[in-house]
């Protein structure tokens, strides 16, 4: 075999997406429907705002910081743009919620850098407080109860599709227009880590900080880049998920969290910094969606989702250990190499 394909085939992004595929083939042989475009569409749908928080979260992870409160940033960043847009009599379309929550949200994750960074703290520590304070701020000062009261512009959303099907069993479903989102969002991720002097930052920062910082790297700068960009994605996330949903919600994506991370992570990213890949985080969020999705077609009660998905990101965590000592890796870590390709 080619060297070539030997590396091809030996990266992660290509080993999870032949997983993909195969356990997408295992569940539609007991459930055909399961591989139907329309459940393809929907799974897509359904994996849009997750997407988009693995993409903001990922130049964070490859400083090596772990991030929470970006779910409740896209709480509070979508009901704040609702509550305000409300008020004001809008009657448009999402267009006026994107404009005021991805700046909102840009500006409290760079505050949840700043303190970190000036102060030398953990990001974790100081995005758990922003975590609390963040749901706590929404059902204390903006509103308690789900917001129903959708402008006339947002009405209907849901079902703006590029491409539609009919289904017997989903009904008229497609290719929702909000993956224009993430694709527009992966492709600039994917250009700022691969041709850019701030993204070689972030893997080189995480690979090895004392080398980043002699190399003249500064490690508060590229932290608030990192969390400005997660904290507008993650406001992005928000706002059409709750345009899917049809209401704001105060405590929207609570819990949702540790999900997120957990995708990111299948994908290839490694959670102590320097590893990860645009490709492996959508990969590793369609993953989950096929996984807690196809739970469902095979009439798996959705309580086992969690325990479904944490068997799965400790098979990762095990699989990428052992990938790594037989490819000459560090031996005796945890097997989440530092400084791979992107």
């Amino acid at each position: 075999m080619p060297n070539f394909a030997r590396r091809l085939l030996g990266r992660h992004e290509v080993i999870l997406f032949g997983i993909v595929i195969v356990i997408s083939i295992v569940i539609g042989v007991f459930n055909r429907a399961f591989l139907s475009l329309a459940t393809i569409f929907e799974i897509l749908r359904g994996a849009i705002p997750f997407a988009l928080m693995g993409l903001g979260i990922l130049p964070v992870l490859l400083l090596g910081e772990v991030d929470i409160s970006f779910v409740g940033v896209a709480a509070t960043t979508s009901l704040v743009a609702h509550t305000l847009l409300h008020d004001m009599g809008y009657a448009g379309g999402i267009g006026g919620y994107i404009l005021i929550a991805l700046p909102l949200g840009a500006a409290i994750a760079l505050m949840v850098g700043l303190i970190s960074g000036v102060f030398r703290l953990p990001v974790f520590a100081v995005s758990l407080g922003f975590w609390l304070m963040l749901y706590g701020f929404n059902l204390f000062f903006i509103s308690p109860e789900m917001r129903f009261d959708l402008p006339e512009g947002l009405v209907g959303f849901y079902n703006h599709f590029l491409i539609k099907v009919q289904d017997p069993i989903v009904g008229e479903t497609g290719l929702h227009v909000a993956v224009v989102y993430v694709l527009f969002a992966a492709v600039a991720i994917w250009v700022v880590l691969r041709h850019t002097v701030i993204g070689r930052g972030f893997y080189i920062m995480g690979g090895n900080r004392e080398v980043a910082v002699r190399t003249g790297y500064n490690l508060v700068k590229l932290l608030c880049v990192a969390m400005a960009v997660n904290g507008a994605l993650a406001a992005l996330a928000g706002v059409l998920q709750c345009a899917y949903k049809r209401f704001f919600d105060p405590i929207l994506f609570r819990g949702a969290e540790l999900y997120v991370i957990a995708a990111v992570v299948i994908g290839g990213t490694s959670i102590t910094g320097g590893r990860g890949s645009v490709i492996g985080v959508l990969l590793g969020v369609i993953f989950v969606q096929v996984i807690t999705r196809g739970l469902i077609y095979l009439g798996v009660e959705p309580t086992w989702q969690q325990f479904v998905v944490g068997c799965m990101l400790v098979i990762f965590f095990i699989l990428t250990s052992l990938r790594a000592r037989l490819l000459g890796g560090l031996s005796g870590r945890s097997g989440l190499t530092r400084g791979e390709g992107k």
